[in-house]
């Protein structure tokens, strides 16, 4: 995937893109030197982001170029500027308002990202239910009709109060702990769409409760804010490193920090809305039942559709077959094996992305698209799997010889320009089972 850096700064823009290549993304740039934006690409990237400090005024102009200029694809736009300009924000599909971590850019860059292809392949995943098993699935619409809930912890400080009141004046339902107890009491009790957290006097407790909702896999996505001060708060690199989202300096203006925590609680409400739409979605029609994932059916149904998506956005598609097979060295019940396949089938689902699409096409043997990922990008899924795998045990109803553990035979490949869906599952489906290049094989 690509990301297009427009800037008016390149040395600016240059530790930016060394953080978002690092998340393994493709980085170009394309210059404005007041006048013409030079270097701008022909294909369309995953998303364009803005680092401008001379001529951030003009950016109104620019972004109206490269949308007509990219017309074939909706690429989000993201600004990070330096400096305050006399524009309107609403021109961006995010805003990184200065001061700005290159860590919190390159991140919010990434979710941007992360958040369009979730909203393009659930609503792919509708229109294969419709067009080809005659399911009609409405996807909610009233995600933002319940007012935000933020929760607050720390020391009721007058600046911590001035941002809460003002919050409240927009209908934004607010919780304050003062401990961090209490504070985790309320995180494991209710859902709450960002945290903010009073780092004015110190930086703990701040530091380890983010920490320890990075740790925790319901609370990770909730994106926590540290409200520090600016002559005296020295942890920004430590922060982000421990998941803050984003840093509040307590003598900015009231309206642009409880802007900038609403856009937070915006992004991760609506990508929890998302999971929830991901895991509706299917039925009895679609569903291989003792795993969760998708069947046979609805797998090649959605691939033809999936390709062509991918093909006219000019975006690549990985395509992983895996094949499971005991390893004992007694006699396990057909039983015990299936109930294990069906296990591993879950944890494949679960290792991967929600948008990436888990299927099983027989008893053994699963398929995990990936949409605008390639071979390489996807090898750290192969890892991911294989530590799962490297410890997983499971039960053979045997009490004297205990459990058994199962291997993993995979084959990973890369959509080609004349493919069509049922070729590439074929392709991938002949290197299972023959002697491809890029075949593995992971065993526990």
């Amino acid at each position: 995937m690509t990301v297009l850096i427009a800037t008016d700064n390149m040395h600016e823009s240059s530790f930016i893109g060394d953080s978002l290549a690092s998340l393994g993304y493709e980085i170009k740039f394309c210059e404005f030197d007041g006048n013409t934006l030079k270097g701008t690409p022909v294909a369309a990237p995953s998303a364009v982001l803005f680092v401008f400090t001379d001529y951030i005024e003009k950016t109104p102009l620019i972004i109206n170029a490269l949308k007509s200029h990219f017309a074939s694809k909706n690429v989000p736009f993201i600004g990070a500027l330096t400096r305050p300009g006399n524009i309107d924000s609403s021109i961006f599909d995010s805003v990184i308002f200065p001061p700005a971590h290159i860590t919190q850019i390159a991140n919010r860059v990434s979710s941007i990202i992360r958040l369009g292809q979730m909203e393009r392949e659930i609503i792919r995943r509708v229109d294969t239910l419709r067009e080809s098993f005659d399911i009609d699935y409405t996807l909610s619409d009233d995600v933002l009709s319940n007012p935000f809930r933020i929760l607050f912890i720390g020391k009721a400080t007058p600046d911590f109060m001035v941002i809460i009141n003002s919050l409240q004046k927009k209908n934004v339902e607010v919780v304050a702990a003062f401990t961090s107890f209490s504070a985790f009491d309320y995180l494991h009790e209710r859902t709450f769409d960002a945290v903010v957290m009073n780092a004015l006097q110190q930086s703990e407790p701040a530091l380890t409760i983010s920490d320890t909702m990075r740790r925790n896999a319901r609370l990770f996505h909730v994106p926590t804010l540290f409200l520090v001060n600016k002559d005296t708060f020295q942890d920004h690199d430590l922060a982000y490193k421990k998941g803050a989202r984003d840093i509040l300096y307590s003598n900015a203006d009231t309206q642009e920090i409880s802007g900038r925590i609403l856009e937070l609680a915006n992004y991760h409400r609506i990508h929890d809305q998302l999971k929830t739409e991901f895991s509706a979605v299917g039925g009895e029609k679609c569903i291989d039942t003792p795993s969760g994932v998708f069947n046979k059916a609805f797998f090649k149904a959605h691939m033809h559709r999936v390709c062509e998506n991918m093909k006219s956005d000019q975006e690549p598609l990985a395509l992983l077959a895996v094949s499971v097979k005991p390893n004992a060295h007694f006699e396990v019940s057909e039983e015990r094996i299936s109930n294990a396949i069906s296990q591993v089938g879950t944890m494949l689902k679960n290792l991967v992305r929600m948008q990436d699409i888990t299927a099983r096409l027989d008893a053994n043997t699963f398929a995990i698209a990936f949409p605008g990922q390639n071979h390489a990008s996807v090898s750290s899924v192969l890892k991911r799997i294989s530590a799962i795998v490297d410890c997983a045990a499971f039960d053979s109803g045997d009490n004297e010889n205990g459990a058994f553990t199962v291997s993993l035979e995979t084959a990973l490949i890369d959509m080609m320009p004349h493919e069509n869906s049922e070729t590439l599952i074929e392709t991938a489906l002949s290197e299972l089972n023959g002697e491809p290049v890029s075949f593995t094989k992971i065993s526990a």
